[in-house]
């Protein structure tokens, strides 16, 4: 009892500090433990969630009231939640001083967690004058509802928008583009951006203060600067960081996430020589420039629908392609093929036969 009393007191205590860091701190300089403390974060939340929900399981059916070894399991569940949650939600406080977040999502997020602490100290607290009335179950609900709040805005800040149901939404619809309308940012470029980099640099959770999610964010960079130079080493800071050891801490992506394959990165360093247009199509590109035929080879390597027939032999493509006729393909995502002739005497039977 007398450990109970003193965890309590703490809890009581560190919730009052964290009211007031989030009320009255929010230009406060953390020393660097506190900044490591921030960073345990993630690791410390799955405790209260854990700990909670078997406490408000515990709270709407089992009957612990007259059962003293039930009753005591649902003290420790209790004080347990309430520990574990003020202490996540201090951590969280302590990380979201480095910055780079959603501001709306990170209030709700901060918000949310702090009622998870406050309801979770209350309930130890009050349990034996809640313990025979209805308000402990409505007490339990509040709680819950809270913490499912906070775990669903934490999963946007880490992970990006609509996160936890985006496996049960309906799937972005594709519409086929015709090859002579392909841009080269927009249908080969953004994939990229989207597949490797995005899941850290959104709106939600701009690391580094950077963000691929428009034109206008990508132009910005990041707190380190422009993502490109002409004049630099590698085109840039972008290429730099890609070309890093993988080991280093400012390789990106960051190890452990999906990395870039060498095409992508020849496709970025390309798309960046050439300008680094977000307007160019495709088929503006000269015939042997090396951003067009790497457009080329990875545009057919999508995965087609079901067609009436298969694409065409690459090499007996190449070998129809002259000075007066331009093979190339229709559409994003379909083996058709489209033909230009220039020229009124290039168009003749013979050419047409040999297609």
């Amino acid at each position: 009892m007398r450990w109970n009393n003193l965890l309590s007191n703490l809890c009581f205590a560190l919730n009052c500090f964290l009211l007031f860091l989030a009320l009255l701190g929010a230009k406060m300089e953390l020393p660097t433990f506190l900044q490591v403390a921030g960073r345990m974060h993630p690791l410390v939340l799955h405790f209260p969630i854990v700990l909670m929900s078997l406490a408000v399981v515990w709270a709407l059916f089992v009957p612990v009231q007259q059962h003293p070894v039930l009753s005591k399991t649902d003290d420790a569940l209790l004080l347990g939640s309430a520990l574990s949650a003020v202490l996540a939600a201090l951590m969280g406080l302590f990380l979201s001083k480095e910055g780079g977040y959603s501001e709306e999502t990170l209030v709700w997020h901060q918000w949310s967690g702090i009622a998870v602490s406050v309801l979770a100290w209350l309930a130890y607290t009050f349990r034996a004058f809640f313990r025979s009335k209805q308000s402990n179950r409505w007490l339990a609900g509040l709680s819950l509802g809270a913490l499912i709040v906070a775990g669903h805005q934490g999963a946007t800040l880490t992970h990006g928008e609509n996160y936890l149901f985006a496996p049960i939404a309906p799937k972005e619809n594709v519409v086929p583009v015709l090859f002579e309308n392909a841009l080269v940012f927009e249908h080969l470029v953004r994939p990229i951006l989207k597949e490797k980099c995005m899941s850290c640099h959104n709106i939600a959770k701009s690391k580094g203060d950077l963000s691929f999610e428009t034109e206008a964010t990508i132009l910005k960079g990041g707190k380190n600067g422009s993502l490109w130079d002409l004049s630099a080493k590698q085109l840039g800071l972008l290429l730099q960081r890609v070309h890093l050891p993988i080991e280093t801490e400012e390789h990106m992506p960051p190890k452990g996430k999906a990395q870039l394959t060498a095409e992508e990165i020849e496709i970025l360093y390309h798309w960046i020589k050439n300008g680094s247009s977000f307007t160019q199509k495709i088929s503006e590109l000269p015939e042997n420039d090396t951003l067009r035929l790497l457009a080329s080879q990875r545009l057919q390597k999508q995965e087609e629908p079901p067609y009436p027939f298969k694409a065409a032999d690459e090499a007996a493509i190449k070998s129809l392609n002259n000075d007066y006729r331009v093979v190339y393909p229709l559409a994003l995502n379909s083996p058709a093929l489209g033909v230009d002739f220039f020229g009124a005497g290039a168009f003749n039977a013979a050419g047409v036969k040999e297609l």
